[in-house]
């Protein structure tokens, strides 16, 4: 359960009010900027939220468990803002949004990522996604039959300069890195796995079954 300040809690409490919503958004390339919906700007934290060319945050919809918490803010493309070419080069995916309510008592209320980015009509709508979203995201390496280091790459150690090189393709396989480069001690997939066949296949008369590898 979130908890508040003695004085946010109070003030959302009284009645009638109003808040404002004031957004710090850091780039993954390290730009920072800072948006606020109030008609004035706003400074706290050393900070200060611009109104004109910010954003404008839709309804969010609070999800129970480990599910992706996904909200909309919109904003007007131009100036020395959220420019359109920057979203076009990337620059803004990923970025990280920090959305503070109230700037009295500066609570902040979520942690997002930038998904997705529409644009239209010299309008921009970037969709946040909450820290689940990390979750779905692929760490590490995939257990696979094939290699998945590039030919000539550190990882993979063939020297594409050598003498009788010249226009070597490679289709990741065991074999062929053992039998076309004598490179196998390189290989970076799994050939050992078995593979569906196997695990679903009847014993035959005549297989082996001496516990040697199976090797693709």
């Amino acid at each position: 359960m979130r908890t508040f300040s003695d004085g946010f809690a109070a003030h959302i409490a009284g009645g009638m009010t109003t808040l404002c919503w004031c957004w710090r958004l850091v780039r993954p390339d390290g730009t920072e900027l800072a948006f606020t919906d109030h008609d004035r700007a706003i400074a706290f934290g050393g900070w200060r939220f611009a109104p004109t060319e910010g954003l404008d945050g839709g309804e969010s919809v609070a999800r129970t468990g480990a599910q992706t918490q996904t909200w909309e803010v919109l904003g007007v493309l131009g100036g020395d803002a959220v420019r359109e070419e920057d979203i076009l080069a990337g620059r803004y995916d990923g970025a990280r949004v920090e959305s503070w309510r109230d700037p009295a008592a500066r609570a902040l209320i979520r942690v997002d990522t930038i998904g997705e980015i529409m644009r239209e009509d010299g309008v921009f709508r970037a969709e946040l996604r909450s820290g689940q979203q990390a979750m779905n995201l692929p760490r590490g390496r995939f257990y696979q039959h094939v290699c998945d280091a590039r030919l000539g790459d550190a990882r993979c150690g063939v020297d594409l300069g050598a003498p009788g090189m010249e226009g070597a393709t490679c289709d990741r396989s065991f074999a062929t890195c053992r039998g076309t480069f004598g490179n196998g001690v390189n290989f970076r997939g799994f050939p050992h796995i078995p593979g569906n066949d196997a695990l679903l296949r009847y014993p035959e008369s005549g297989d082996a079954l001496d516990g040697a590898p199976v090797v693709r």
